[in-house]
């Protein structure tokens, strides 16, 4: 799956956090991607090991309001607005509009270097008594956020593992 596909199916897997209404206002984005570029695509695969995405190449384009389009560079009708909010440990909150909805996913972005490692945090991986207690309403399929205080103490907390993808600036 590329890295594309792999940020629009993550939001709809079980166990990812969401929210009706942003968590993160849009004046606090920062420039995690700089002025943007072209990113290649690599996925996950076992030993801590990436694979090339031939099909993921994104075009990362800066918007006037702070925050970003990913663009499929092969099908330019796919854009996917994001944002970026810095949390402890020097990691960065991506907010993401779901494309055809309004609700909002959330993923969490290492940046080192001229690569950026992209990861899901899981639900079902925490701690369900700590997420009750800090206001997340457990579901089915996903996690909402919509009752969380402090969104970027609450995500700078979870257990992140593995990262399921990376993008490499090209």
């Amino acid at each position: 799956m590329s890295v594309f596909a792999a940020l629009a199916a993550s939001f709809l897997l079980s166990g990812c956090f969401r929210s009706e209404t942003p968590k993160f206002p849009a004046e606090n984005a920062v420039a995690a991607f700089g002025d943007g570029g072209r990113f290649q695509g690599y996925e996950r695969t076992e030993s801590d090991r990436y694979k090339k995405t031939d099909e993921a190449i994104i075009m990362v384009k800066r918007r006037g309001d702070g925050g970003y389009d990913f663009v499929d560079e092969k099908d330019k009708d796919k854009v996917q607005p994001i944002s970026f909010h810095p949390i402890a440990g020097g990691n960065f909150v991506g907010q993401v509009l779901e494309n055809g909805k309004s609700r909002y996913a959330y993923l969490v972005f290492r940046i080192a270097g001229n690569e950026a490692f992209i990861y899901v945090p899981d639900c079902d991986k925490q701690d369900k008594a700590q997420l009750e207690k800090l206001g997340v309403a457990i579901g089915q399929f996903a996690c909402s956020i919509d009752r969380v205080a402090d969104p970027a103490a609450f995500f700078a907390s979870l257990t992140l593992g593995e990262p399921s993808s990376k993008l490499v600036r090209e």
